[in-house]
């Protein structure tokens, strides 16, 4: 499943933070193009289990865990458990990038320790190659980004908009329609950083991710020259629509 995450897209996905196995199926039968487990700001990977993976493998939907830090550990954790791929957060050089490839590979090519949980992948298998994206949201990731764009092994350049308006200017940027429609502050230092990412990502041949809260965010983010984006995460819209019902039956609508 991961040859269609190498695609050229536009790839839609879906963001979990609860990772609970009702959502996750829930978010799986929905088929988007990937399912990420957030291990860094949602679920510890510790309570991640090869279950997960195979409920989306059923709907034909590639799950990606991204890991708490650039961790070999953690990254072949994640691995073992059968997602199809792993996001490394806070890369700021090609060593940083180098390293996330290598973690997400087996020996003598990587560092990765040999080990699945489940026998519905063949990890020795000449065509398995997780998918290793590596995020992008610090000013350092943005000066170095052609030398990290240039690392073999690296999938995508996905941009964490809310560190990176945090260090490009202390201000986060989550909803990136206030960067698109200029009403962020720092929309005109961010939109720069995003277009130094889709330009080397298109000279490298790999793909621009954004973090998007919403389709309406994804769909601008693509026609920014993004071909891969979340479009939800699964605790935002459960608490939005939870308050809009309230709303209405309080008669605040």
């Amino acid at each position: 499943m991961t040859d269609s995450l190498r695609e050229p897209g536009p790839l839609h996905g879906v963001w979990s933070a609860t990772a609970h196995q009702a959502v996750v199926e829930l978010a799986s039968s929905l088929e988007p193009d990937f399912l990420c487990l957030d291990a860094q700001h949602g679920t510890h990977l510790s309570r991640l289990t090869p279950d997960l993976f195979t409920t989306m493998a059923h709907y034909g939907v590639p799950g990606l865990v991204r890991v708490a830090e650039n961790d070999p550990v953690d990254i072949g954790r994640a691995l073992d458990l059968g997602a199809a791929g792993f996001m490394a957060p806070m890369i700021e050089t090609a060593k940083h990038a180098g390293a996330a490839v290598a973690a997400g590979s087996y020996l003598p090519s990587g560092i990765r320790s040999f080990g699945m949980q489940t026998p519905r992948i063949d990890s020795l298998a000449p065509s398995y190659r997780p998918i290793c994206a590596v995020q992008i949201e610090t000013a350092a990731a943005i000066d170095n980004i052609e030398e990290i764009a240039a690392v073999d092994g690296v999938d995508w350049l996905y941009i964490g908009p809310a560190d990176l308006g945090l260090a490009l200017g202390g201000i986060p940027a989550p909803d990136v329609v206030s960067v698109f429609n200029h009403s962020h502050p720092l929309a005109e230092r961010m939109l720069a950083a995003f277009q130094a990412v889709v330009k080397a990502a298109t000279v490298y041949g790999k793909l621009a991710g954004l973090h998007c809260g919403s389709g309406r965010a994804a769909r601008l983010a693509e026609d920014h020259g993004f071909r891969v984006a979340s479009v939800a995460t699964d605790l935002a819209e459960m608490r939005a629509g939870m308050a809009n019902h309230l709303r209405t039956a309080r008669g605040a609508d």
